[in-house]
């Protein structure tokens, strides 16, 4: 969904399904059964093509496949859906564990719905285009379209089976192992304005592997198409889907299966305020000079672009620690002190991922391979106070994406007081000569600072030590 060519269609959503409750559910597929009465819709509607299939597991374990044996120029489905509930949800999180296997994984997409309404045009004659499912919907899609050494997610608001994005927040997952199973979560809260969140993890319950974000309004919002200002989805059902991108002379069908699908309505909600995700900077003299650096004469942050950020933006810090003073950092202060716990936030989290090459692979990369130096985070209040966590020298290698989440408690208990913050200072090295040779560059990207909230299973979501 969202990536067909787009059209005008000019007909409104005339149906929806009837609700009466925000009740939570879920779907394990358990003994290789439906625990719920799913229903199950496409477009176009065509028989035979998007097959659901409940398979058995070890242990009574059961999941749900999804398999498509026709292109679309062949006269197959472009995409299905699923919805296990018709109830209503206003903010929600959905969630599932997604999976493909080998050469499956290419041509498609699948992913998750939310606050989704639709009706079905039982003969192309209201789209003009199709007989068939069509929807509203905020959705996340887990893109294996590129092959899993291409792995991506991005979201996106659809309006009439139609993207309606302009600019679609996008994060790809580095790796060539990717065709395995991962944990998806589309979150979205509010009615005025409305944000929008789609997450990877490891596994349900493991580590954030990305995360993107963009925030709808009724107003003209930036990310929008042009001549585009489409009202926000206020509520609406819960599911999930896959799309089929495959054209003539491309392998015939693929299989996606889902498993531990639900959508949850009491959760902690998300940050209620967001320091910087780094999408509103024109160049580098602007991040520049709200990210000022340590090294006197030099220039060492920049503005990154989508391929190496959750979003379409990230800022990339470089760090020739070999030379004096041994660290790295950039600084943000901010114009009037900030208030860290408004809303109830107590935590602080910055996603971050280094650079990795295998130094026996290493050919004509930008960046050689980042040596084993700490990162660290600094936390000033207004009265000059300083908080500093630390993560291990080896984290500046990550080749992915990786969540640090740094509880405001710990920077209090440090003399800081975070409801009069001044300053952030983010940085690598820990003030002794690294082994950096030559003039080599060590490289590390961050993006999506904001507050959140503590999980209430301490340590479920933490990718490395807590320092």
């Amino acid at each position: 969904m969202g990536k067909l060519a787009k059209g005008t269609w000019v007909l409104a959503i005339v149906a929806t399904l009837a609700s009466a409750g925000y009740a939570d559910w879920s779907e394990s597929f358990d003994g290789g059964q439906f625990g719920l009465t799913w229903t199950f819709v496409s477009f176009p509607q065509v028989a035979g093509t998007f097959k659901q299939t409940l398979t058995p597991g070890e242990e009574g374990n059961g999941y749900l496949t999804f398999t498509e044996t026709t292109p679309t120029a062949q006269g197959g489905s472009a995409f299905s859906a699923g919805f296990g509930s018709p109830e209503k949800f206003k903010d929600v999180r959905v969630g599932a564990t997604v999976n493909v296997t080998g050469e499956d994984c290419h041509y498609f997409y699948y992913g998750l719905l939310a606050r989704a309404s639709y009706f079905i045009d039982p003969d192309g004659k209201m789209t003009g285009v199709a007989p068939g499912f069509v929807a509203d919907a905020y959705i996340m899609h887990v893109d294996y379209s590129n092959g899993p050494a291409n792995l991506a997610i991005n979201i996106e608001k659809v309006k009439m089976n139609q993207n309606v994005m302009d600019k679609t927040p996008q994060a790809t997952i580095p790796g060539v192992l990717n065709a395995r199973s991962y944990y998806a979560e589309l979150e979205v809260v509010g009615a005025g304005p409305v944000t929008v969140t789609g997450r990877l993890y490891e596994s349900k319950g493991g580590p954030l592997v990305a995360e993107v974000s963009f925030v709808d309004t009724d107003a003209k919002d930036p990310w929008e198409d042009a001549g585009k200002q489409e009202k926000v989805f206020k509520e609406g059902i819960c599911g999930i889907f896959a799309q089929n991108e495959q054209g003539d002379g491309e392998p015939a069908g693929f299989t996606c299966s889902w498993d531990d699908v639900s959508a949850v309505s009491d959760f902690p909600r998300e940050p209620s305020l967001v320091i910087d995700d780094f999408e509103f900077y024109a160049d580098n003299a602007q991040i520049g000079a709200a990210w000022v650096d340590n090294i006197e004469g030099f220039d060492y942050a920049f503005l990154d672009g989508a391929t190496a950020s959750q979003g379409y933006k990230a800022l990339r810090l470089e760090a020739q620690n070999q030379f004096e003073p041994y660290t790295t950092d950039a600084t943000c202060t901010f114009a009037a002190p900030q208030d860290w716990t408004a809303g109830g936030t107590d935590l602080l989290s910055i996603m971050f991922h280094g650079y990795y090459v295998d130094p026996e692979k290493e050919e004509g990369d930008a960046y050689g391979c980042n040596k084993e130096q700490p990162l660290y985070v600094k936390v000033v209040d207004e009265a000059g106070n300083e908080a500093t966590t630390t993560l291990p020298g080896y984290v500046i290698q990550s080749g992915s994406w990786r969540s640090w989440d740094i509880p405001l408690a710990d920077v209090a208990a440090a003399g800081v007081d975070v409801t009069k913050v001044k300053a952030l200072i983010v940085g690598a090295g820990d003030g002794t000569q690294s082994s950096q040779e030559g003039d080599d560059k060590d490289v590390i990207f961050i993006d999506n600072v904001r507050l959140g909230f503590l999980p209430d299973n301490e340590g479920m979501d933490l990718p490395g030590p807590r320092q």
